[in-house]
């Protein structure tokens, strides 16, 4: 029989087999756990060894960041390590000698069965078939015996579990009794953030709130800081001002004022620059505070433009109509347009006038264009006093707390002024009289209408009349001031002896204000009782230059008497006082005379006036106007002018006689004249006599006359009673 070259197919100890796959599961499950308690120490031991480094020596953040990198590697390789640990599977055999060396009932049985069954192995040809197979069942019969389970120990596991345990339970404690440690090593090596280590001293600062702040420029920053543990020791701030605007870096320490038992305070007053602080106490020290000032927003520039009215004529492209100010100047109702500059860019601007009213203020709002950020454009109207200015909000929030305030002052159109120049007065007049007027209007602007209104003083004695100035005023010539003369004929309005006519001027301006003259009064007499009048005057006058005429005769004896006592030797100086009253009395003298004229001038014009030029005593009238006149410019003038020269030669003791008698002879000139204008008035005045006389003979004849023909009239009408009676 031929034997085959093909091996035979051995028995494999599948007992043996099916316990050491058990024994490779339980080896890998235990292996995964040991592992990972282990990094787990490892990481406990990492964290522990980044909270004291960095506890210690308060690592800047770049440390931080080189630290967490080292650590996370070193975190990776073990973990690495230890799952590539637990992934890779034992072979058969190593798992057969690990199970002949822990036990030494196999007899090395089991590792020469699993050896020598397996397919791959190429010295199995070289045993006896049958010794292999008495191997495998002598492998199979102890393997009933053993149990795997017992041959793989835990107490690798159960002491990485404890070394855990033991780093854990304290880092646990330290977290709970000091909860502050673990959130800010969270914050610091997680986080990535600069929260300062608490150390013995720990406070907080109520305010400012936030690390980052934002104020206006010129405003207090209030620092407020409570103490949270730690004894008593001295606090101040580490302050730094950055390099800005050309200004170079500062740093400071400022100690802070304590407040209460555990707080402190300190104020940074009138912030002009950015300012960074934080606090430190003992071995304390906070977080970085960062103050950004910022500017406010401001006018800087303002210029107006005014739209004048219409009214008024102003033409708005003239220079007048820019102003280089926020102040207002303008008539009432002008359009004021304005464009403002401000410091920085702007969000919203508000326009806010302040007008009084009673005795609070009303404010009236308006929105303002932006333009660029920075250019201001808007207008109002000028309708009354009051001031304004802009309400600023800037992209930081901040308000021009205190922006510049304009007035607002309305120049109102005021009412004309109306006058009556001529005659000025209240004045007599005849039915038949030429009313010569002179009206007057001024007016801020100028006046549009006038009128001239005559009205009976008792009503319903003649209907009203109105005349029309149109020379008075136009919108159109914007004239202040404008004048118009008048001549009215009264002859045409049928006036009668007695009445009293009122009469005044009005003036209508553009805005429709009334403007009206004072009521002068013309009271209307008859050509005989204009007569009566004018002889009392010129009575008046008489009497009145009569005693001027003694007046003009107590300075002449005066002069003879300084004259005298000059010519006796006396001294001049004490002729002075004497002199000064002959001057003043001559003054006395020329006054009256200038008023006697005046009264002349009146008497003629009203007698023009009420066409009474046929009237005797006119001509006479104007005669004496024009002597008068003449003795005052050609002897009252020089006599006051050699007075002069004697008062001041007297006074300064150097007049002699000759500059008396030069004196004397111009005041007997003055007295001469005189004399005969008042020898004048009283022939006037005795030829007035007697043609009064006269007239009241006449009367008197008249009334005689009367009552005889009442009697004879009556005696008459009794005998025809009488008769009829028979």
């Amino acid at each position: 029989m031929i034997e085959s070259n093909q091996p035979t197919p051995l028995q494999r100890p599948q007992l043996a087999l099916l316990r050491i796959r058990e024994l490779r599961t339980r080896r890998r499950w235990m292996r995964a756990m040991t592992g990972g308690f282990r990094w787990l120490v490892v990481v406990i031991i990492a964290m522990i060894a980044m909270f004291l480094l960095d506890w210690v020596a308060d690592l800047p953040l770049a440390l931080r960041m080189v630290q967490i990198g080292a650590v996370l590697t070193l975190l990776l390789i073990t973990f690495r390590a230890i799952l590539l640990a637990a992934r890779t599977p034992a072979t058969e055999d190593q798992l057969a000698s690990m199970v002949e060396a822990a036990s030494g009932e196999l007899e090395d049985a089991l590792i020469t069965a699993v050896q020598l069954t397996d397919p791959n192995n190429p010295r199995r040809h070289l045993y006896n078939p049958a010794l292999i197979e008495q191997t495998v069942a002598l492998a199979e019969q102890r393997m009933l015996e053993l149990r795997p389970g017992r041959l793989l120990s835990w107490s690798r596991m159960w002491s990485t579990l404890g070394l855990l345990l033991l780093l854990t339970l304290p880092a646990v404690a330290g977290g709970i009794l000091r909860p502050e440690l673990a959130r800010t090593f969270f914050a610091r090596n997680l986080l990535l953030q600069g929260d300062p280590w608490p150390r013995s001293y720990e406070l907080e600062v109520l305010n400012p709130a936030t690390t980052e702040l934002v104020v206006a420029k010129g405003t207090s920053l209030v620092v407020e800081i409570k103490k949270l543990r730690g004894a008593n020791a001295r606090a101040y701030l580490a302050v730094l001002f950055p390099a800005q605007e050309g200004r170079r870096e500062l740093r400071e320490e400022l100690t802070l004022d304590r407040k209460g038992e555990s707080g402190f305070r300190h104020v940074f007053q009138n912030l002009q620059r950015d300012i960074e602080f934080r606090v430190q106490c003992g071995d304390y020290t906070g977080r970085w505070y960062s103050i950004k000032v910022r500017a406010r927003p401001r006018i800087e520039e303002i210029e107006l433009q005014y739209e004048f009215p219409e009214y008024t004529g102003l033409s708005s492209s003239s220079d007048a109509a820019t102003v280089g100010s926020g102040h207002v100047k303008a008539p009432m109702r002008t359009r004021v347009e304005f464009l403002a500059h401000t410091s920085i860019d702007v969000t919203r601007a508000v326009r806010i006038e302040g007008r009084p009213s009673g005795d609070e203020e009303m404010y009236i709002e308006s929105e303002v264009s932006i333009e660029n950020g920075r250019l201001l454009r808007g207008s109002f109207m000028a309708e009354a006093d009051g001031r304004w200015w802009i309400s600023l909000d800037s992209e930081q929030g901040f308000t021009n707390d205190n922006p510049i305030v304009w007035r607002i002052a309305v120049i109102p159109d005021r009412s004309p002024e109306v006058i009556i120049d001529e005659p000025g007065q209240n004045i007599e007049i005849t039915p038949r009289a030429l009313l010569d007027l002179s009206i007057l209007v001024r007016d801020d602007y100028g006046v549009s209408s006038g009128q001239l209104i005559f009205t009976p003083e008792l009503e319903g004695e003649w209907e009203p009349k109105v005349i029309s100035l149109d020379q008075i005023g136009s919108v159109a010539a914007v004239s202040k001031e404008e004048s118009q003369l008048l001549q009215i004929d009264l002859s045409t309005w049928g006036l009668s002896a007695g009445q009293r006519v009122q009469y005044q001027a009005v003036a209508l301006d553009a805005l429709d204000q009334i403007g009206s003259s004072r009521t002068w009064i013309l009271s209307v007499l008859s050509e005989e009782e204009l007569e009566r009048v004018t002889q009392d005057e010129l009575t008046l006058l008489k009497e009145r230059l009569e005693e001027t005429f003694t007046v003009q005769r107590e300075v002449r004896r005066e002069l003879e008497d300084v004259r005298d006592a000059l010519n006796s030797g006396e001294e001049a100086s004490t002729q002075a006082p004497i002199a000064r009253h002959a001057r003043s009395g001559q003054d006395r003298v020329s006054t009256r005379v200038e008023d006697a004229a005046e009264r002349l001038a009146t008497i003629s014009e009203r007698l023009l006036r009420n066409r009474m030029s046929d009237a005797q005593e006119l001509a006479w009238i104007q005669d004496l106007k024009e002597r008068i006149d003449a003795l005052g410019t050609e002897k009252i003038t020089p006599a006051r002018e050699a007075l002069d020269q004697l008062a001041a030669l007297s006074a300064a003791g150097e007049a002699t006689t000759e500059d008396a008698d030069q004196a004397l002879d111009a005041v007997r000139r003055v007295e001469r004249g005189l004399s005969d204008v008042v020898a004048d008035l009283q022939e006037w005045g005795d030829l007035r006599t007697v043609i009064r006389k006269l007239e009241e003979l006449l009367r008197s004849e008249r009334d005689l006359e009367t009552r005889i023909e009442e009697k004879v009239r009556e005696s008459l009408g009794g005998d025809n009673s009488e008769g009829g009676n028979r």
